[in-house]
């Protein structure tokens, strides 16, 4: 950062964003235009709004890499469960193999032993015989479970230790960015006690730097943060002895992708909020939580849910609106049918409103969402559908049938996007199904099931598993991106009764559930 080491720091050049000794600003500033000695430039520093920012970035980069470690901490602790819980699986699965064999090969001792009463000697030197070739197949097969079953172990032995080289890496790296960020913090906290503005700003320069030369690198972490998913299933479904003697490999291991893992809600905490009508969730970052509420027509904003689940603000609203989607971290978009418009509110970052701005879409306008500075907004009028509409409400694309010119939507209540942005998944509340459409307008999936009445809102989470209410259903299913069940994620049993609204939040890994007559219910989310 300096040049002349022996020389004392006296000026800042605001041109160039560099320090300058009285050499520095002859030789290399000379066609600065604005180079300010630095005392004039400190009074008051301690205070500035400079030194809050650089404050806040440090905690909110700090808050970033202790959210990545906390994740390849659960990484870390998966990774070992798996390959227990798949070991475990494949061992049990051999022992009921072999218990299989050794049943059916006493079942055909004790028939030969019968018949040995009649032909005694004939029979007992085919019993011999037998019993020979059925030992020599026992061990046959035992050597082939054995060399299978290492196998398995040597295969996910191997990813396991990438996976792990992967996390302890990250873990190495985001460890070395905040010791950086608590050696920062330490020098400005020491400054800012004392008179030393000057070596206050030399600090708070130098924090800014390292702060943007960090970022990328923890962004990169943050993105590294991946394991592999496998399982491993027994292809010997009919174990009988013929089957398990002409098997010749009991055992497939099959990579799969973290959104078809099955997941786990633990119970987290009840957000005081109750509805008698219908409701919709979004998340505008990881403690600001929006819902809109049909009945009271009010927009309900709870600023920092690290704070209170009690305390909240609202805003009053058009009669009966709709669904709520973020748009922006200080933007999101209202549905309201029956005027057939569209709100789009901007926030502060106090999170008061600072704008409203109207988008007429056309009367029946229900679910919303947003990708790559378009609105995609389905209709529930007399011709159910999904449009395409851009920022000044202009229809770029409709879809109502599919190729066969049948009407793809029964009453498309809401809708979401894809993580990686490619496909529009609806709720259609009539059909009780998910479609999954891609932007030119084809079917890609449905998902229906007898388990899913009265779908709602869904979401998705950071590795695409797609969430979805079933409000007759009193369920929560989990899908994977091409709308294969994974599982009931929640239903009675853990307190769900007429879910409406869903919302994911990907910093803390929770899904926010919104009940007809209830609280917002909060989950956290682990892998299975």
């Amino acid at each position: 950062m300096f040049f002349h080491q022996d020389e004392l720091v006296k000026f800042y050049c605001q041109a160039c964003k560099k320090f300058a000794c009285t050499e520095c600003k002859i030789q290399g500033h000379g066609n600065c235009s604005v180079i300010s000695h630095l005392p004039a430039l400190v009074p008051g520093i301690e205070n500035s709004q400079e030194i809050k920012e650089l404050n806040e970035n440090l905690d909110e980069l700090m808050k970033d890499l202790e959210h990545t470690e906390k994740h390849v901490n659960i990484n870390m602790k998966y990774v070992a469960s798996q390959e227990t819980k798949i070991l475990d699986t494949v061992m049990k699965k051999k022992k009921e193999i072999l218990s299989v064999f050794e049943k059916h090969q006493t079942d055909i001792i004790q028939n030969f032993e019968k018949k040995i009463k009649e032909t005694l000697q004939r029979l007992e030197e085919e019993k011999k015989e037998k019993i020979n070739k059925l030992q020599e197949n026992q061990r046959k097969l035992e050597k082939l479970l054995n060399d299978q079953e290492n196998e398995i172990k040597k295969k996910i032995e191997i990813i396991k230790k990438e996976d792990e080289k992967v996390l302890q890496a990250i873990i190495e790296e985001t460890s070395k960015m905040k010791t950086k960020l608590n050696t920062i913090s330490t020098e400005l906290a020491h400054h800012q006690g004392t008179d030393q503005r000057c070596q206050l700003f030399v600090a708070m320069k130098k924090g800014q730097e390292i702060i943007e030369q960090l970022k990328p690198d923890a962004d990169k972490q943050c993105k590294n943060n991946s394991i592999h998913y496998y399982k491993v299933e027994c292809k010997a479904s009919e174990q009988n002895i013929t089957n398990l003697q002409d098997c010749d490999n009991f055992f497939t291991y099959q990579e799969i992708h973290e959104s078809e893992v099955k997941r786990t809600a633990s119970y987290y905490t009840d957000i005081k909020c109750t509805f008698d009508s219908w409701s919709s969730l979004c998340l505008l970052s990881e403690n600001c939580l929006l819902i809109s509420d049909k009945n009271y027509s009010k927009l309900i904003i709870f600023k920092d849910l690290s704070v209170s689940t009690t305390s909240y603000d609202t805003i009053d609203l058009p009669p009966e609106p709709w669904a709520v989607a973020k748009v922006d971290n200080n933007k999101a978009a209202v549905t309201f049918p029956g005027p057939g418009i569209l709100k789009l509110i901007t926030f502060s970052k106090s999170m008061t409103v600072t704008s409203i701005e109207d988008i007429k879409v056309g009367e029946g306008c229900n679910g919303v969402a947003y990708s790559n500075n378009k609105l995609i907004v389905s209709f529930t009028d007399s011709k159910a559908t999904v449009k395409i509409i851009d920022m000044s409400g202009k229809v770029m694309k409709t879809y109502d049938k599919d190729h066969h010119g049948k009407y793809l939507f029964g009453d498309p209540h809401f809708l979401t996007i894809s993580a990686d942005n490619t496909v529009i998944y609806v709720s259609d509340f009539e059909k009780n199904c998910v479609m999954g459409l891609t932007f030119d307008g084809k079917v890609k999936a449905i998902y229906k099931d007898d388990q899913l009445k009265g779908p709602c809102q869904l979401t998705v989470d950071r590795s695409g598993a797609v969430f979805v209410c079933g409000y007759w259903s009193h369920n929560i299913h989990q899908l994977s991106p091409d709308l294969t069940k994974v599982k009931i994620l929640l239903d009675k049993e853990q307190g769900i009764k007429g879910p409406v609204g869903v919302a994911y939040c990907q910093n803390n890994n929770r899904l926010y559930v919104s009940q007809y007559a209830d609280n917002i219910k909060v989950y956290d989310l682990s892998l299975e």
